[in-house]
């Protein structure tokens, strides 16, 4: 039977009012030249599932947009071209946010419709805002729900946003690995907002890949869509609501591992550093968990790359954490620990290959 029923069905809730200090970051350490399919701290480890669309021999590099500071290798964030407008679900969609928690004796249940209860910048991106010269000439992909590969958006600027099936299982008791699982999703992990992180990298070229945001703007809430599916990066808890007042940040929602994503302070009431953290980012300690304190694996938001998640300390069930077809739509095959699960190989077409923005590299040199 299942209890312990949250219910989100949230028409709009106005950006966190207070903010402490040391939660409002104002830089981001970008990523440095390193590999996606290496387990490091301050890095991401990536399944090789990726390897038919992120060659191996792939180094991140760094981005030259007027937001990023080369001396010292930073996002400045009052820098940074935000997409205009301030939108919120019900703009998208009559029903506005829609998300619900259930738990029974294994499982988490998260179900919503993938709008956030939080603020979303105005999508598609409008002609003649800052931002759109740099969404205009990036490719926009297409929506999957059409069929037709690569002739839906003439860029990343005609993308809007809709609802989509946001359908999660977690594992409600999590085991730690003794080593590193890589990740073979581009969503990583479910925000009690209702909606979805992604992993930090994207592609200027088939060869040049970059942390997303050095190389595009997001909304003023670190979010932005693809083929319709909005999505956060970076400092993505800036407008989560009940950041708390003091000491460790609660909770802010979970890794598609099951562990638990907190925000950035720890017991102090600073910011945690990457130094604090392990590979995948994050740490053991107690922390309040159902309901108690609990000595559990967690991980931290912060503000050095990559932000969330690194990799994952548990295993993952790909085939329960993506659990509808639209979460499915742009990546490959999963499984376990990023191992097939047994399904057949999709192509292209069917809409195989991951959902990273494909960006031309002229125009960010």
């Amino acid at each position: 039977m299942i209890k312990n029923i949250l219910v989100g069905t949230i028409l709009g809730i106005v950006l966190a009012g207070s903010v402490m200090a040391e939660d409002a970051p104002t830089t981001l350490s970008n990523s440095g030249t390193i590999s996606p399919y290496k387990a490091e701290r301050g890095g991401i480890f990536l399944a090789p599932d990726l390897l038919l669309v992120i060659p191996g021999n792939t180094k991140l590099d760094i981005s030259t947009q007027p937001w990023v500071d080369s001396s010292n290798n930073t996002i400045v964030i009052s820098k940074m071209p935000y997409v205009s407008g301030t939108k919120y679900a019900k703009d998208y969609a009559k029903e506005g946010s829609v998300f619900t928690v259930t738990t029974d004796k294994k499982y988490r249940y998260f179900k919503g419709n993938g709008l956030p209860s939080t603020a979303m910048g105005e999508y598609p991106v409008q002609q003649g805002t800052e931002a759109y010269k740099y969404y205009s000439v990036a490719p926009g992909g297409h929506d999957f729900r059409t069929g037709i590969p690569g002739s839906d958006y003439s860029s990343a600027a005609a993308i809007g946003i809709s609802p989509y099936n946001l359908t999660v299982q977690l594992p409600k008791y999590p085991k730690p690995s003794a080593t590193p699982n890589p990740i073979a999703s581009l969503p990583i992990g479910v925000t009690l907002t209702g909606t979805v992180w992604h992993f930090e990298l994207a592609n200027a070229s088939g060869t040049a890949w970059y942390n997303p945001t050095s190389l595009l703007p997001i909304d003023q809430c670190w979010g932005h869509p693809y083929a319709q599916q909005y999505h956060l990066h970076g400092y993505s808890w800036k407008c989560f609501p009940n950041q708390g007042t003091e000491g460790h940040s609660p909770l802010f929602g979970y890794a598609f591992d099951g562990f638990g994503i907190y925000g950035p302070r720890g017991d102090d009431g600073k910011m945690v550093t990457n130094a604090q953290l392990d590979e995948c980012h994050g740490h053991t300690h107690p922390v309040l968990w159902d309901g108690k304190i609990q000595n559990i694996y967690h991980y931290h938001l912060n503000n050095e790359y990559p932000y969330s998640i690194g990799c994952f300390r548990g295993k993952v069930d790909y085939a329960k954490a993506l659990g509808s077809p639209d979460l499915r739509a742009h990546n490959k095959i999963h499984g376990t620990s990023g191992k097939a699960h047994g399904h057949k190989a999709h192509s292209h077409k069917d809409h195989g290959t991951p959902n990273i923005i494909a960006i031309p590299i002229g125009s960010f040199q």
